[in-house]
């Protein structure tokens, strides 16, 4: 008699923890709905993250924001697009001017790299700290670009190493 007491609280016990596990994954999938864009929280983005290349970043200006390219395409969309800074990962903060010349990959990125870092740290100190640790990548010109189109421009790009945005970095500044 005894074990089978002991079964059927084993049973009650199990049965109540796999309701608990539906309950919570349902209130999960509701409360970040069902297609919600995978989560972009801790990705390191550097000068080779996206270029002029990537289809759609020719179309960016100054303010706008995107979503990362992997969510994009989660949500099906072939090609980033400008959308609202909140919930986004990335804001064009600016664009710099590279220096004329022969095609130098490494100069490029290193130039590019630096430019956007002089600038990011005029507008919100150093890279990666602050409570939203927001960080700086340039997307740079490709040898196709530099060649074919006389491409000279780094794109300067914020975004958080917290996943998204909750207010607009460059309007709102950076919440410490």
């Amino acid at each position: 008699m005894r074990s089978f007491t002991v079964t059927r609280r084993r049973g009650a016990l199990l049965l109540s923890l796999l309701l608990a596990v539906i309950v919570a994954v349902t209130v999960t999938i509701a409360v970040r709905g069902g297609d919600a864009a995978p989560a972009a929280a801790n990705v390191v983005k550097g000068p080779h993250f996206i270029n002029a290349e990537t289809p759609g970043v020719l179309t960016f200006e100054n303010g706008d924001c995107f979503h990362d390219p992997a969510i994009n395409a989660a949500m099906g969309e072939p090609r980033l697009n400008t959308t609202g800074c909140i919930g986004s990962e990335n804001e064009v903060f600016t664009f710099v001017t590279l220096r004329d010349g022969a095609w130098d990959a490494r100069r490029v990125t290193v130039e590019g790299s630096a430019l956007c870092e002089q600038v990011f740290r005029e507008l919100w100190g150093r890279p990666g700290s602050g409570r939203a640790r927001l960080d700086v990548y340039p997307v740079l010109p490709t040898q196709q670009t530099w060649v074919e189109r006389d491409d000279r421009n780094a794109m300067c790009v914020v975004y958080s190493h917290l996943g998204t945005f909750t207010v607009d970095p460059i309007t709102e500044g950076a919440p410490e």
